[in-house]
């Protein structure tokens, strides 16, 4: 089974990154740029001290109107910060403990790929692009609330995912793998925040 999966990994890789082209190559070296979604994260950050931008099914509407706005905004500021650095301490440990190689180093694809970016480290399993963007659009989905905003922001994630398997820097399951976690660990920080909004709206009320 371990086979047929490392198999299969293998050939998704060949395959996605088989459809390079100048272009594409850009496009997936644009969303793999950390540094690019900068201004995307200061936005969020700046819009957790908007009240309006919270939907109603938020915990922020629901329990910050008791809270100073400052402090609402900031808790969820907080969050978000914790979720990037549980997400990249998890990813680190498990890239030690793994020690899968990248696919730019797996010796059976050794001159089969394509690799724009370079072969980056040595170890990929998980894809910290793929546990730090999908923990913060979840975390993010969670504490907004709305419809619209969760769709495009899984969507951005998942595209992030998608380029790192186009410029051969992580295999199929590195993606998936670092998803889950994301996933995981945006949700349990949700409930902490909630949580933190909770207790300090009883002070205030």
């Amino acid at each position: 089974m371990i086979d047929w999966l490392i198999g299969l990994d293998h050939r998704i890789t060949l395959a996605l990154n088989a459809m390079h082209t100048p272009l594409w190559d850009e496009l997936m070296l644009f969303l793999s740029d950390k540094y690019v979604w900068i201004p995307l994260y200061v936005l969020l950050a700046a819009l957790m001290f908007v009240p309006k931008w919270y939907g109603r099914k938020s915990a922020a509407f629901r329990y910050g109107g008791r809270i100073p706005l400052w402090l609402t905004g900031l808790i969820g500021v907080l969050a978000v910060l914790l979720c990037f650095g549980l997400t990249e301490q998890v990813t680190n440990l498990v890239k030690n403990w793994v020690e899968r190689p990248r696919p730019g180093h797996d010796p059976l694809l050794e001159g089969l790929l394509h690799l724009p970016e370079g072969k980056g480290g040595s170890y990929g399993f998980f894809s910290a692009h793929a546990s730090n963007s999908f923990g913060m659009a979840v975390v993010t989905a969670l504490i907004f609330r709305r419809g619209w905003y969760s769709a495009g922001i899984v969507t951005w994630a998942a595209l992030i995912g998608f380029s790192r398997i186009y410029l051969s820097k992580h295999f199929t399951t590195d993606v998936l793998c670092g998803a889950l976690a994301g996933l995981l660990i945006g949700y349990l920080v949700y409930w902490l925040y909630r949580w933190v909004l909770i207790r300090i709206s009883r002070k205030y009320s």
